[in-house]
């Protein structure tokens, strides 16, 4: 293992205790092991440069629910916005966000979320170091965990804890811009790029493959389906909550300068996950895909006529098996260790 010092941090919650990320290398080769996710995605994004001239901007929403260590209960019966939940456990928020800072990760919103006890915080968007991105996600739920052991509290990142409630995801955005200028190039104004475009359906092209890395356990299933703010049709649409691969608008600017990619939950692996989603983009990119209609209803490609999403992890896995360039990305040694295990 060789260490990252970049990522060096003092753990707040044990000062006396430091933590730093590390890459795997073959002991006789020297070179990157075939079993390091980390070490892929570093390999995707410099890629990407080498390649495309693209660099990438990735923003985290994590979802999580509280409930009380002795009593195994919720702490609240709140909805989404209800300020109950900030209310009540603004003594935990206000410690997270310190420790957090003091990590230099820092949280650009805080808000109840749909079910029970459940918050979503939102992590800065960086621009040019993906890996670093999911470096911060690790942190941060790590964090999260000790803060709310502090507390009395059970922080549970479980994708589905409850049929009848809403389920915790790992929401992705991305945008992709000019790694000579720093230009972004997802989008023109209120339009999308050709290069946007081609993104968004690269994506889209993998998306069955894809859900057998971003959701990879049986439980990460029951988070999604119609009705639940997550997608359940292989599409995309603008500002849709409702659609699985959404195109967002910039409140600055009004400019549809990111997608978000919803299936994906806090039991995925995401440097291998993120390594995934950018790769079938730049897919897309270099195969000049071009983009289907939206799912809007008076589209061609309407919701009626749109391929549905895999209803379970084995039949995920089955399409990830048959997706050669996913599989050509993971390589031969990590896709069949992945795949047994799974």
């Amino acid at each position: 293992i060789q260490p990252d010092l970049t990522s060096f941090r003092i753990l707040p919650y044990a000062p006396k205790s430091a933590i730093v990320m590390g890459n795997f290398y073959d002991q006789y080769t020297k070179e990157p092991s075939p079993f390091c996710t980390r070490s892929l995605l570093g390999k995707v994004v410099h890629d990407a440069v080498e390649k495309h001239n693209i660099t990438f901007s990735v923003g985290i929403e994590l979802e999580f629910c509280l409930v009380d260590s002795k009593t195994e209960q919720f702490v609240d019966k709140s909805v989404f916005a209800n300020t109950i939940t900030l209310n009540e456990q603004e003594a935990f928020l206000n410690d997270l966000y310190n420790q957090l800072q003091e990590q230099y990760i820092t949280i650009e919103l805080i808000h109840a979320e749909s079910g029970p006890g459940q918050i979503e915080i939102v992590l800065e968007y960086i621009k040019n170091d993906p890996v670093q991105v999911v470096d911060n996600v690790l942190l941060a739920k790590e964090t999260i965990h000790a803060v709310a052991h502090k507390y009395g509290l059970k922080a549970l990142f479980i994708p589905k804890y409850d049929f009848l409630k809403a389920g915790n995801g790992l929401h992705v955005h991305m945008s992709i811009y000019d790694s000579i200028t720093g230009e972004q190039i997802f989008c023109n104004n209120s339009s999308l790029t050709q290069k946007g475009s081609a993104f968004v359906e690269g994506i889209l092209i993998h998306m069955k493959g894809l859900l057998g890395l971003t959701m990879p356990t049986v439980n990460s299933f029951r988070r999604v389906g119609p009705g639940c703010w997550t997608g359940s049709q292989i599409g995309w649409d603008l500002e849709d909550k409702e659609c699985g691969v959404r195109v967002c608008s910039n409140i600055k600017t009004k400019e549809w300068d990111n997608v978000e990619y919803k299936f994906c939950d806090g039991s995925c692996n995401l440097y291998l996950g993120l390594a995934a989603l950018l790769s079938s983009g730049l897919d897309g990119i270099s195969k000049a895909f071009k983009l289907r209609p939206s799912l809007q209803t008076d589209q061609p490609s309407s919701s009626t006529t749109a391929d549905p999403i895999p209803v379970s992890l084995i039949e995920a896995l089955g399409a990830l098996e048959e997706d050669n360039h996913l599989i050509d990305l993971i390589g031969p040694r990590l896709s069949k260790a992945y795949l047994a295990l799974r």
